[in-house]
Order: C-alpha cells, then sequence, then structure tokens
C-alpha cells in the first residue's frame, strides 16, 4: 500500500483570527494520506482566553483523523510546547528532519515581547545541564521547550490583543521579524550541519514565513502559517522516495492543496540504519500513549488545566 505523509505547521487552532478556520476546514487536506504531521504551534492551548476552544478544536482533530483512518503526529511548538512530548522527527531513512524551529534561537521568538524572559529560562535551563549534554539535539530541544512556556507565563494582560495589533504597538519588532526571516535558513542550515548531519532536508515553521532554500546542499522548508500573514504551505512525502511542497487554497471554507506542487524533490533509497528504526520505534510508543484513547488525549492536553469545559 502506498503512504503518503503529510506536513502542515502553525495551524493556531482556537485562536479567532490569524489561525486555521477550524479542524473540519483541514480535513480535505489530508485527503489520500496516510500520516499527518503537525510541526508546532498547532492550537493555542497555553493562552488563558483560547485555551478551552483550542483543546476543543484540537480533540475533534484527533477524532476526524482517527475516522478517516490517518495516523495523527503532533509536534509542539513555542505556542504549544507541551501538547507533545514529541520536539522533533527524522524521516526517509533521517534525509528529511522536522521540527517546529523555535530552538534555533536561545530567545525562541526574537521579536516577542517576552524575548528577554524566554532567553533567561534558556540560559537558566541550559546551566542547569551537565555541560557535556547542553550541545545535544535532545536536550536543546528540551530547553528551549522550557523557554517557550516562559512566553505565556503572564500573558493574561496581553490575552486579547492579535498578533497584528501587538506588532504594530511595537514597529520596532517589525526590523526585528524581517531581521530573523533573512537569517533563519542560514541559521537553520547551520543547526543541521551540527545536530542532524545526515539529513539533507528541514521541515521548519515557527517565523510564518514560508520559503523553500538551498544553502550549502541542504534544503530548508518553511511551511508558513495560517495566520498572520497567512500564506500557509504543506509538504508531504510518498513511499520516502518522493517530497513535495505545495501552496494551500482557501474555497469553501475549505483548505486544499494547489493542482501542482511548488517544488518537487527526489529522495534517497538508501536503507534505514539502526538508529533509524529505533527513532522509529520511540515514535510508536510515544503516539501510543498520546492516542490511544479520547480520554487520555483530553488529560494529555490539558495538564495545565482541570478539564475541558
Amino acid at each position: 500500500m502506498s503512504q503518503r505523509t503529510l506536513i502542515l505547521s502553525d495551524t493556531h487552532l482556537g485562536r479567532p483570527r490569524c489561525a486555521a478556520v477550524s479542524a473540519d476546514a483541514l480535513r480535505p487536506l489530508w485527503a489520500k494520506c496516510t500520516h499527518l504531521i503537525l510541526n508546532g504551534d498547532v492550537a493555542e492551548v497555553h493562552h488563558p482566553t483560547h485555551w478551552s476552544q483550542a483543546a476543543r478544536q484540537t480533540l475533534h482533530l484527533f477524532d476526524l483523523c482517527e475516522n478517516d483512518g490517518v495516523h495523527l503526529t503532533l509536534l509542539s511548538g513555542n505556542h504549544d510546547p507541551f501538547i507533545s512530548d514529541l520536539r522533533h522527527l527524522h524521516l526517509a531513512h533521517e534525509e528529511v528532519f522536522v521540527t517546529h524551529g523555535d530552538v534555533m534561537h536561545p530567545a525562541v521568538a526574537p521579536w516577542s515581547p517576552r524575548a528577554g524572559r524566554m532567553r533567561e529560562r534558556y540560559e537558566q535551563a541550559m546551566a542547569a545541564l551537565p555541560p557535556d549534554q547542553r550541545d545535544r539535539l535532545e536536550a536543546m530541544l528540551s530547553v528551549s521547550q522550557a523557554a517557550s512556556h516562559a512566553e505565556w507565563d503572564q500573558l493574561q494582560d496581553e490575552a486579547g490583543r492579535s498578533t497584528v495589533s501587538r506588532m504594530l504597538m511595537r514597529p520596532w519588532a517589525i526590523g526585528q521579524v524581517l531581521w530573523y526571516w533573512r537569517a533563519f535558513p542560514h541559521v537553520a542550515a547551520r543547526f543541521m550541519v551540527r545536530h542532524t548531519p545526515r539529513s539533507r532536508f528541514a521541515i521548519l515553521g515557527h517565523t510564518h514565513r514560508p520559503g523553500i532554500w538551498t544553502i550549502d546542499n541542504r534544503i530548508i522548508i518553511n511551511t508558513g502559517s495560517f495566520g498572520f500573514p497567512g500564506k500557509p504551505r504543506a509538504v508531504t512525502i510518498d513511499d520516502d522516495r518522493l517530497l513535495q511542497v505545495w501552496a494551500i487554497e482557501y474555497t469553501g471554507n475549505e483548505y486544499r492543496l494547489a493542482t501542482k506542487p511548488l517544488q518537487q524533490f527526489e529522495l534517497r533509497r538508501d536503507a534505514p540504519s539502526r538508529h533509524a528504526h529505533a527513532a522509529a520505534a520511540n515514535v510508536t510508543h510515544e503516539q501510543t500513549g498520546l492516542e490511544s484513547s479520547h480520554a487520555h488525549r483530553s488529560e494529555h492536553l490539558n495538564a495545565h488545566k482541570e478539564t475541558v469545559r
């Protein structure tokens, strides 16, 4: 049976603006797919105003995928740092590296009004690690997860403001965004050389800037965002042989892939290494714990709340 994996990011479910409309609207995107990966900032489950609707939408997403026979994997991002224990994946015999992208900078989101707080939390968490652990991929992902949580510690006073309005109130942040947009592909390429040297592709989100960049024989793909500035893209991987990048169109209250891919790449057909098999086994174990039942999903999504209302 043919296997197709679909990768999306930055759906920001539960937010009334600058987000995917709903889980139902996303459903046509995974038609003919066997596996859906949501690569961070899936839902606003840590936002004091939006968490309840975000949790409902996420649970509904699980139900839709289950009904459609599509395996669902969530990776956590900086807007939902504890929605999943998974922070990265290696796919296609480790040729494809998938992570949200917040691990690339010690301030997580250098344009954020809470960037200083996140950098401080990052430095504290890093200093608590043994020196020989600090440069390991898993440790860095864990530290950035802790730093991301700092973004939401004191959010209540800003809960009603949209991303756009916050940006207009801080015009200097626009310059920070533009600077990081330009730097991000190069930062990602250097990160790959150091932490995932077997990978040729990085699938990222986080910055909300869609694009495809080739840097030193590594291909950086950013899938943009369903929120501001609102140009989402998708990546599909067919049978570990073909990777395609697609524009996403919104028509008739539904999201759909464009009729033709923006770009496509042939993948190597190497036999998986023992390391890749071990990584796959760990992913399966985590997914089983996350997805085994509706009740367990509710508990996992609402570890910081008592119930989904």
